[in-house]
């Protein structure tokens, strides 16, 4: 039993529990079905987990993404809606933003592709309005 309790102190170092008490089995049990449903996620679902938690900066500005595809090669193709689709930013929201938050949050992404990037050089291209 002690093996158990070392594991799952390795796994939520930040679990707060009184001093002197020990984890009951049906706390180890739900712990695992937690970990679980994390691994059960799929990747698309994972992708879309990343995604939402820039959704609200891209919401501001009139924008959002949508995931088109995720190939074999575990390649995502993302398109820019809104306000983001014709920004003259486009490029550096989705290299420092979008690609960044999708390769760190899932790892098992190769690479991740826009299919309508904006050229900041282009006539269409508009600026993010200011706030």
């Amino acid at each position: 039993m002690k093996k158990i309790y070392c594991h799952i102190l390795v796994v939520f170092p930040l679990v707060a529990r009184p001093r002197n008490t020990h984890f009951k089995i049906f706390d180890y049990l739900y712990i695992l079905q937690s970990l679980n449903s994390i691994k059960s996620m799929t990747l698309k679902e994972k992708v879309e987990q990343a995604l939402d938690t820039l959704r609200p900066y891209l919401e501001t500005d009139g924008g959002n993404v949508s995931v088109e595809e995720i190939t074999a090669d575990n390649v995502v193709r993302l398109k820019l809606l809104g306000a983001c689709a014709s920004c003259s930013m486009s490029i550096m929201t989705f290299k420092a933003g979008l690609e960044q938050a999708i390769k760190k949050a899932v790892p098992e992404i190769t690479a991740v592709e826009a299919i309508n990037l904006t050229d900041p050089d282009s006539p269409e291209a508009t600026l993010p309005p200011v706030n």
